[in-house]
């Protein structure tokens, strides 16, 4: 039964894997790094693409670079479907371990699992981010933890400060990591438990992320962007309390509001029955503390829904289970599993077959036509972009022109560089703002209120524009006559990942 159940979630995640083929805007900036890498064999500790304000390069997704730019370089569009889909498959394969730990007889339910993932498929099953190992490590420390304090093998623990190198050098989400050992040691503590080990094994595992190519560099860098104000990245909006995302992600809110409603329910019902005090001293501490936190951090921001959901499939789906399970005999229940596995691999065989294999650029997430009016024409100097493109732009059209900054904000830019940007294409101050920083080229989102502001411009012509992206130049920049872009999207699939950025001087 459980072969049939991890090949049913394979299939499930091989099919939602193929759902978003858009490429992440800032996936341009790691390609750049990996390959830097492997041409030149070093990080490079500045900024070569930008001319707006650049402190030293501390890269905490450098890690990431190197893996995503050797299967892309390697095996292409395929290859960065089969990684996305191993490496989510096996994150959920580790939770349905930790469930396992805690009962080795549990049956795991594919549509338990279906409904939780549902909810957050947003996040798990976009375009392959570096965040996506932080989701694979997170539930790795748990399971560990798990081990640990169920069957009392402190050994094991000894094994987190070495998965910590892997993963402090891969995403700065590393810290969260580095909490869940700190509440395990609470919460053993408060459970009357050994809590010592723990307490040994954060301080080692504090003690790993210095190996790193920046040392101790790179924990202060971690503790500066943590502190970082973010009101310009969606992904760190609060779903709950930002009111520009009050009426979106509802499959996570009804999951999240249903199963807190449940959780409220069960505390005060058991509080109710044996006391306050009797309740407090039965339940695992540790866990309702793990809870607690990521449900919290779920609450603050947007990327962090899938660790409140991992951890809450982990702990508590043997609770849920009990309560909404109807015991079916074996016969019927083995054919209903056979039922959902023959018809979700239906459905990922005419899926795959149909499915082309190429991560798209969408004109409307990524400036195409622009980029190539720009490459045409050979239009040189510095272009000025949302940063969420940038990375593209500068994939794209580095040496020629350089960009004022991208995605890669924390790592590489002056902490209040997004802030001026903002104001920019809210049409504030820009006049001035161009001019400080010299800017030649302007590709811009035609939503944003600057548009029309430089339409009015005398200093700027309006040289392209498609449905989604204008481009203005200098009035020294522009010209009557231009090579004109092709709109063949084919074209731009294929050729998306070529670049002049090369090291390799054979």
């Amino acid at each position: 039964m459980d072969l049939l159940f991890y090949l049913s979630i394979l299939l499930f995640v091989g099919i939602f894997s193929t759902l978003d083929i858009n490429i992440d805007f800032d996936f341009w900036a790691r390609l750049v790094v990996g390959k830097s890498f492997f041409q030149t064999g070093t990080l490079f500790p500045f900024e070569f693409q930008s001319f707006g304000k650049t402190h030293e390069f501390i890269d905490h997704e450098w890690g990431s670079s190197l893996i995503f730019y050797l299967v892309q370089n390697n095996f292409g569009d395929i290859g960065l479907y089969i990684f996305k889909t191993l490496i989510i498959f096996l994150t959920i394969f580790t939770v349905a371990k930790i469930i396992k730990l805690q009962d080795k007889n549990a049956k795991l339910n594919f549509l338990f699992f279906f409904f939780v993932l549902q909810s957050i498929s947003y996040n798990i099953f976009s375009t392959i981010r570096c965040q996506t190992f932080s989701f694979l490590f997170f539930v790795i420390y748990l399971y560990i933890l798990k081990k640990a304090s169920l069957e009392k093998n402190f050994k094991i623990l000894w094994t987190l400060p070495v998965l910590n190198i892997i993963w402090a050098n891969l995403h700065g989400g590393f810290a969260l990591g580095l909490i869940l050992i700190l509440l395990f040691a609470l919460g053993e503590a408060l459970n009357k438990n050994e809590y010592k080990n723990y307490l040994k094994t954060f301080f080692l595992t504090c003690a790993t992320t210095l190996i790193n190519p920046y040392g101790i560099k790179y924990i202060y860098f971690i503790f500066g962007a943590l502190s970082l104000n973010r009101v310009h990245i969606t992904e760190w909006q609060s779903a709950f309390f930002d009111n520009n995302y009050i009426y979106t992600m509802l499959k996570f809110k009804i999951f999240f509001f249903i199963v807190v409603a449940f959780f409220l329910f069960f505390i005060f019902k058991n509080i109710k029955k044996y006391g306050f005090k009797n309740y407090y001293l039965k339940i695992d501490k540790t866990k309702y503390l793990i809870l607690l936190f990521t449900l919290l951090i779920s609450l603050k921001s947007l990327r962090m829904h899938v660790f409140f959901s991992y951890a809450l499939l982990a702990y508590c789906y043997i609770d849920f289970y009990q309560i909404f399970n109807k015991k079916l005999p074996k016969a019927i229940d083995l054919t209903k599993e056979i039922i959902i596995f023959i018809l979700l691999l239906i459905s990922f065989i005419s899926h795959i077959f149909e499915y082309k294999f190429i991560n798209k650029t969408y004109p409307s997430q990524y400036p195409i036509f622009c980029v190539e009016f720009i490459k045409e024409n050979n239009i040189k100097g510095n272009i000025f972009t949302m940063f969420h493109t940038g990375s593209y732009v500068s994939y794209k059209l580095y040496p020629n022109n350089h960009i004022f900054m991208d995605g890669r904000y924390e790592e590489v830019y002056d902490n209040d560089l997004i802030n001026q940007m903002g104001k920019v294409f809210l049409a504030q101050d820009y006049e001035k703002f161009f001019k400080f920083y010299h800017c030649d080229i302007l590709i811009l989102d035609k939503s944003y209120p600057i548009v029309e502001e430089i339409k009015k411009d005398k200093n700027w012509k309006l040289a392209f524009e498609d449905k989604y992206y204008a481009l203005f130049l200098t009035k020294e920049k522009y010209q009557t006559k231009f090579k004109q872009p092709t709109k063949n999207l084919n074209y731009y699939n294929k050729s998306k990942f070529e670049t002049k950025i090369n090291w390799d001087i054979k």
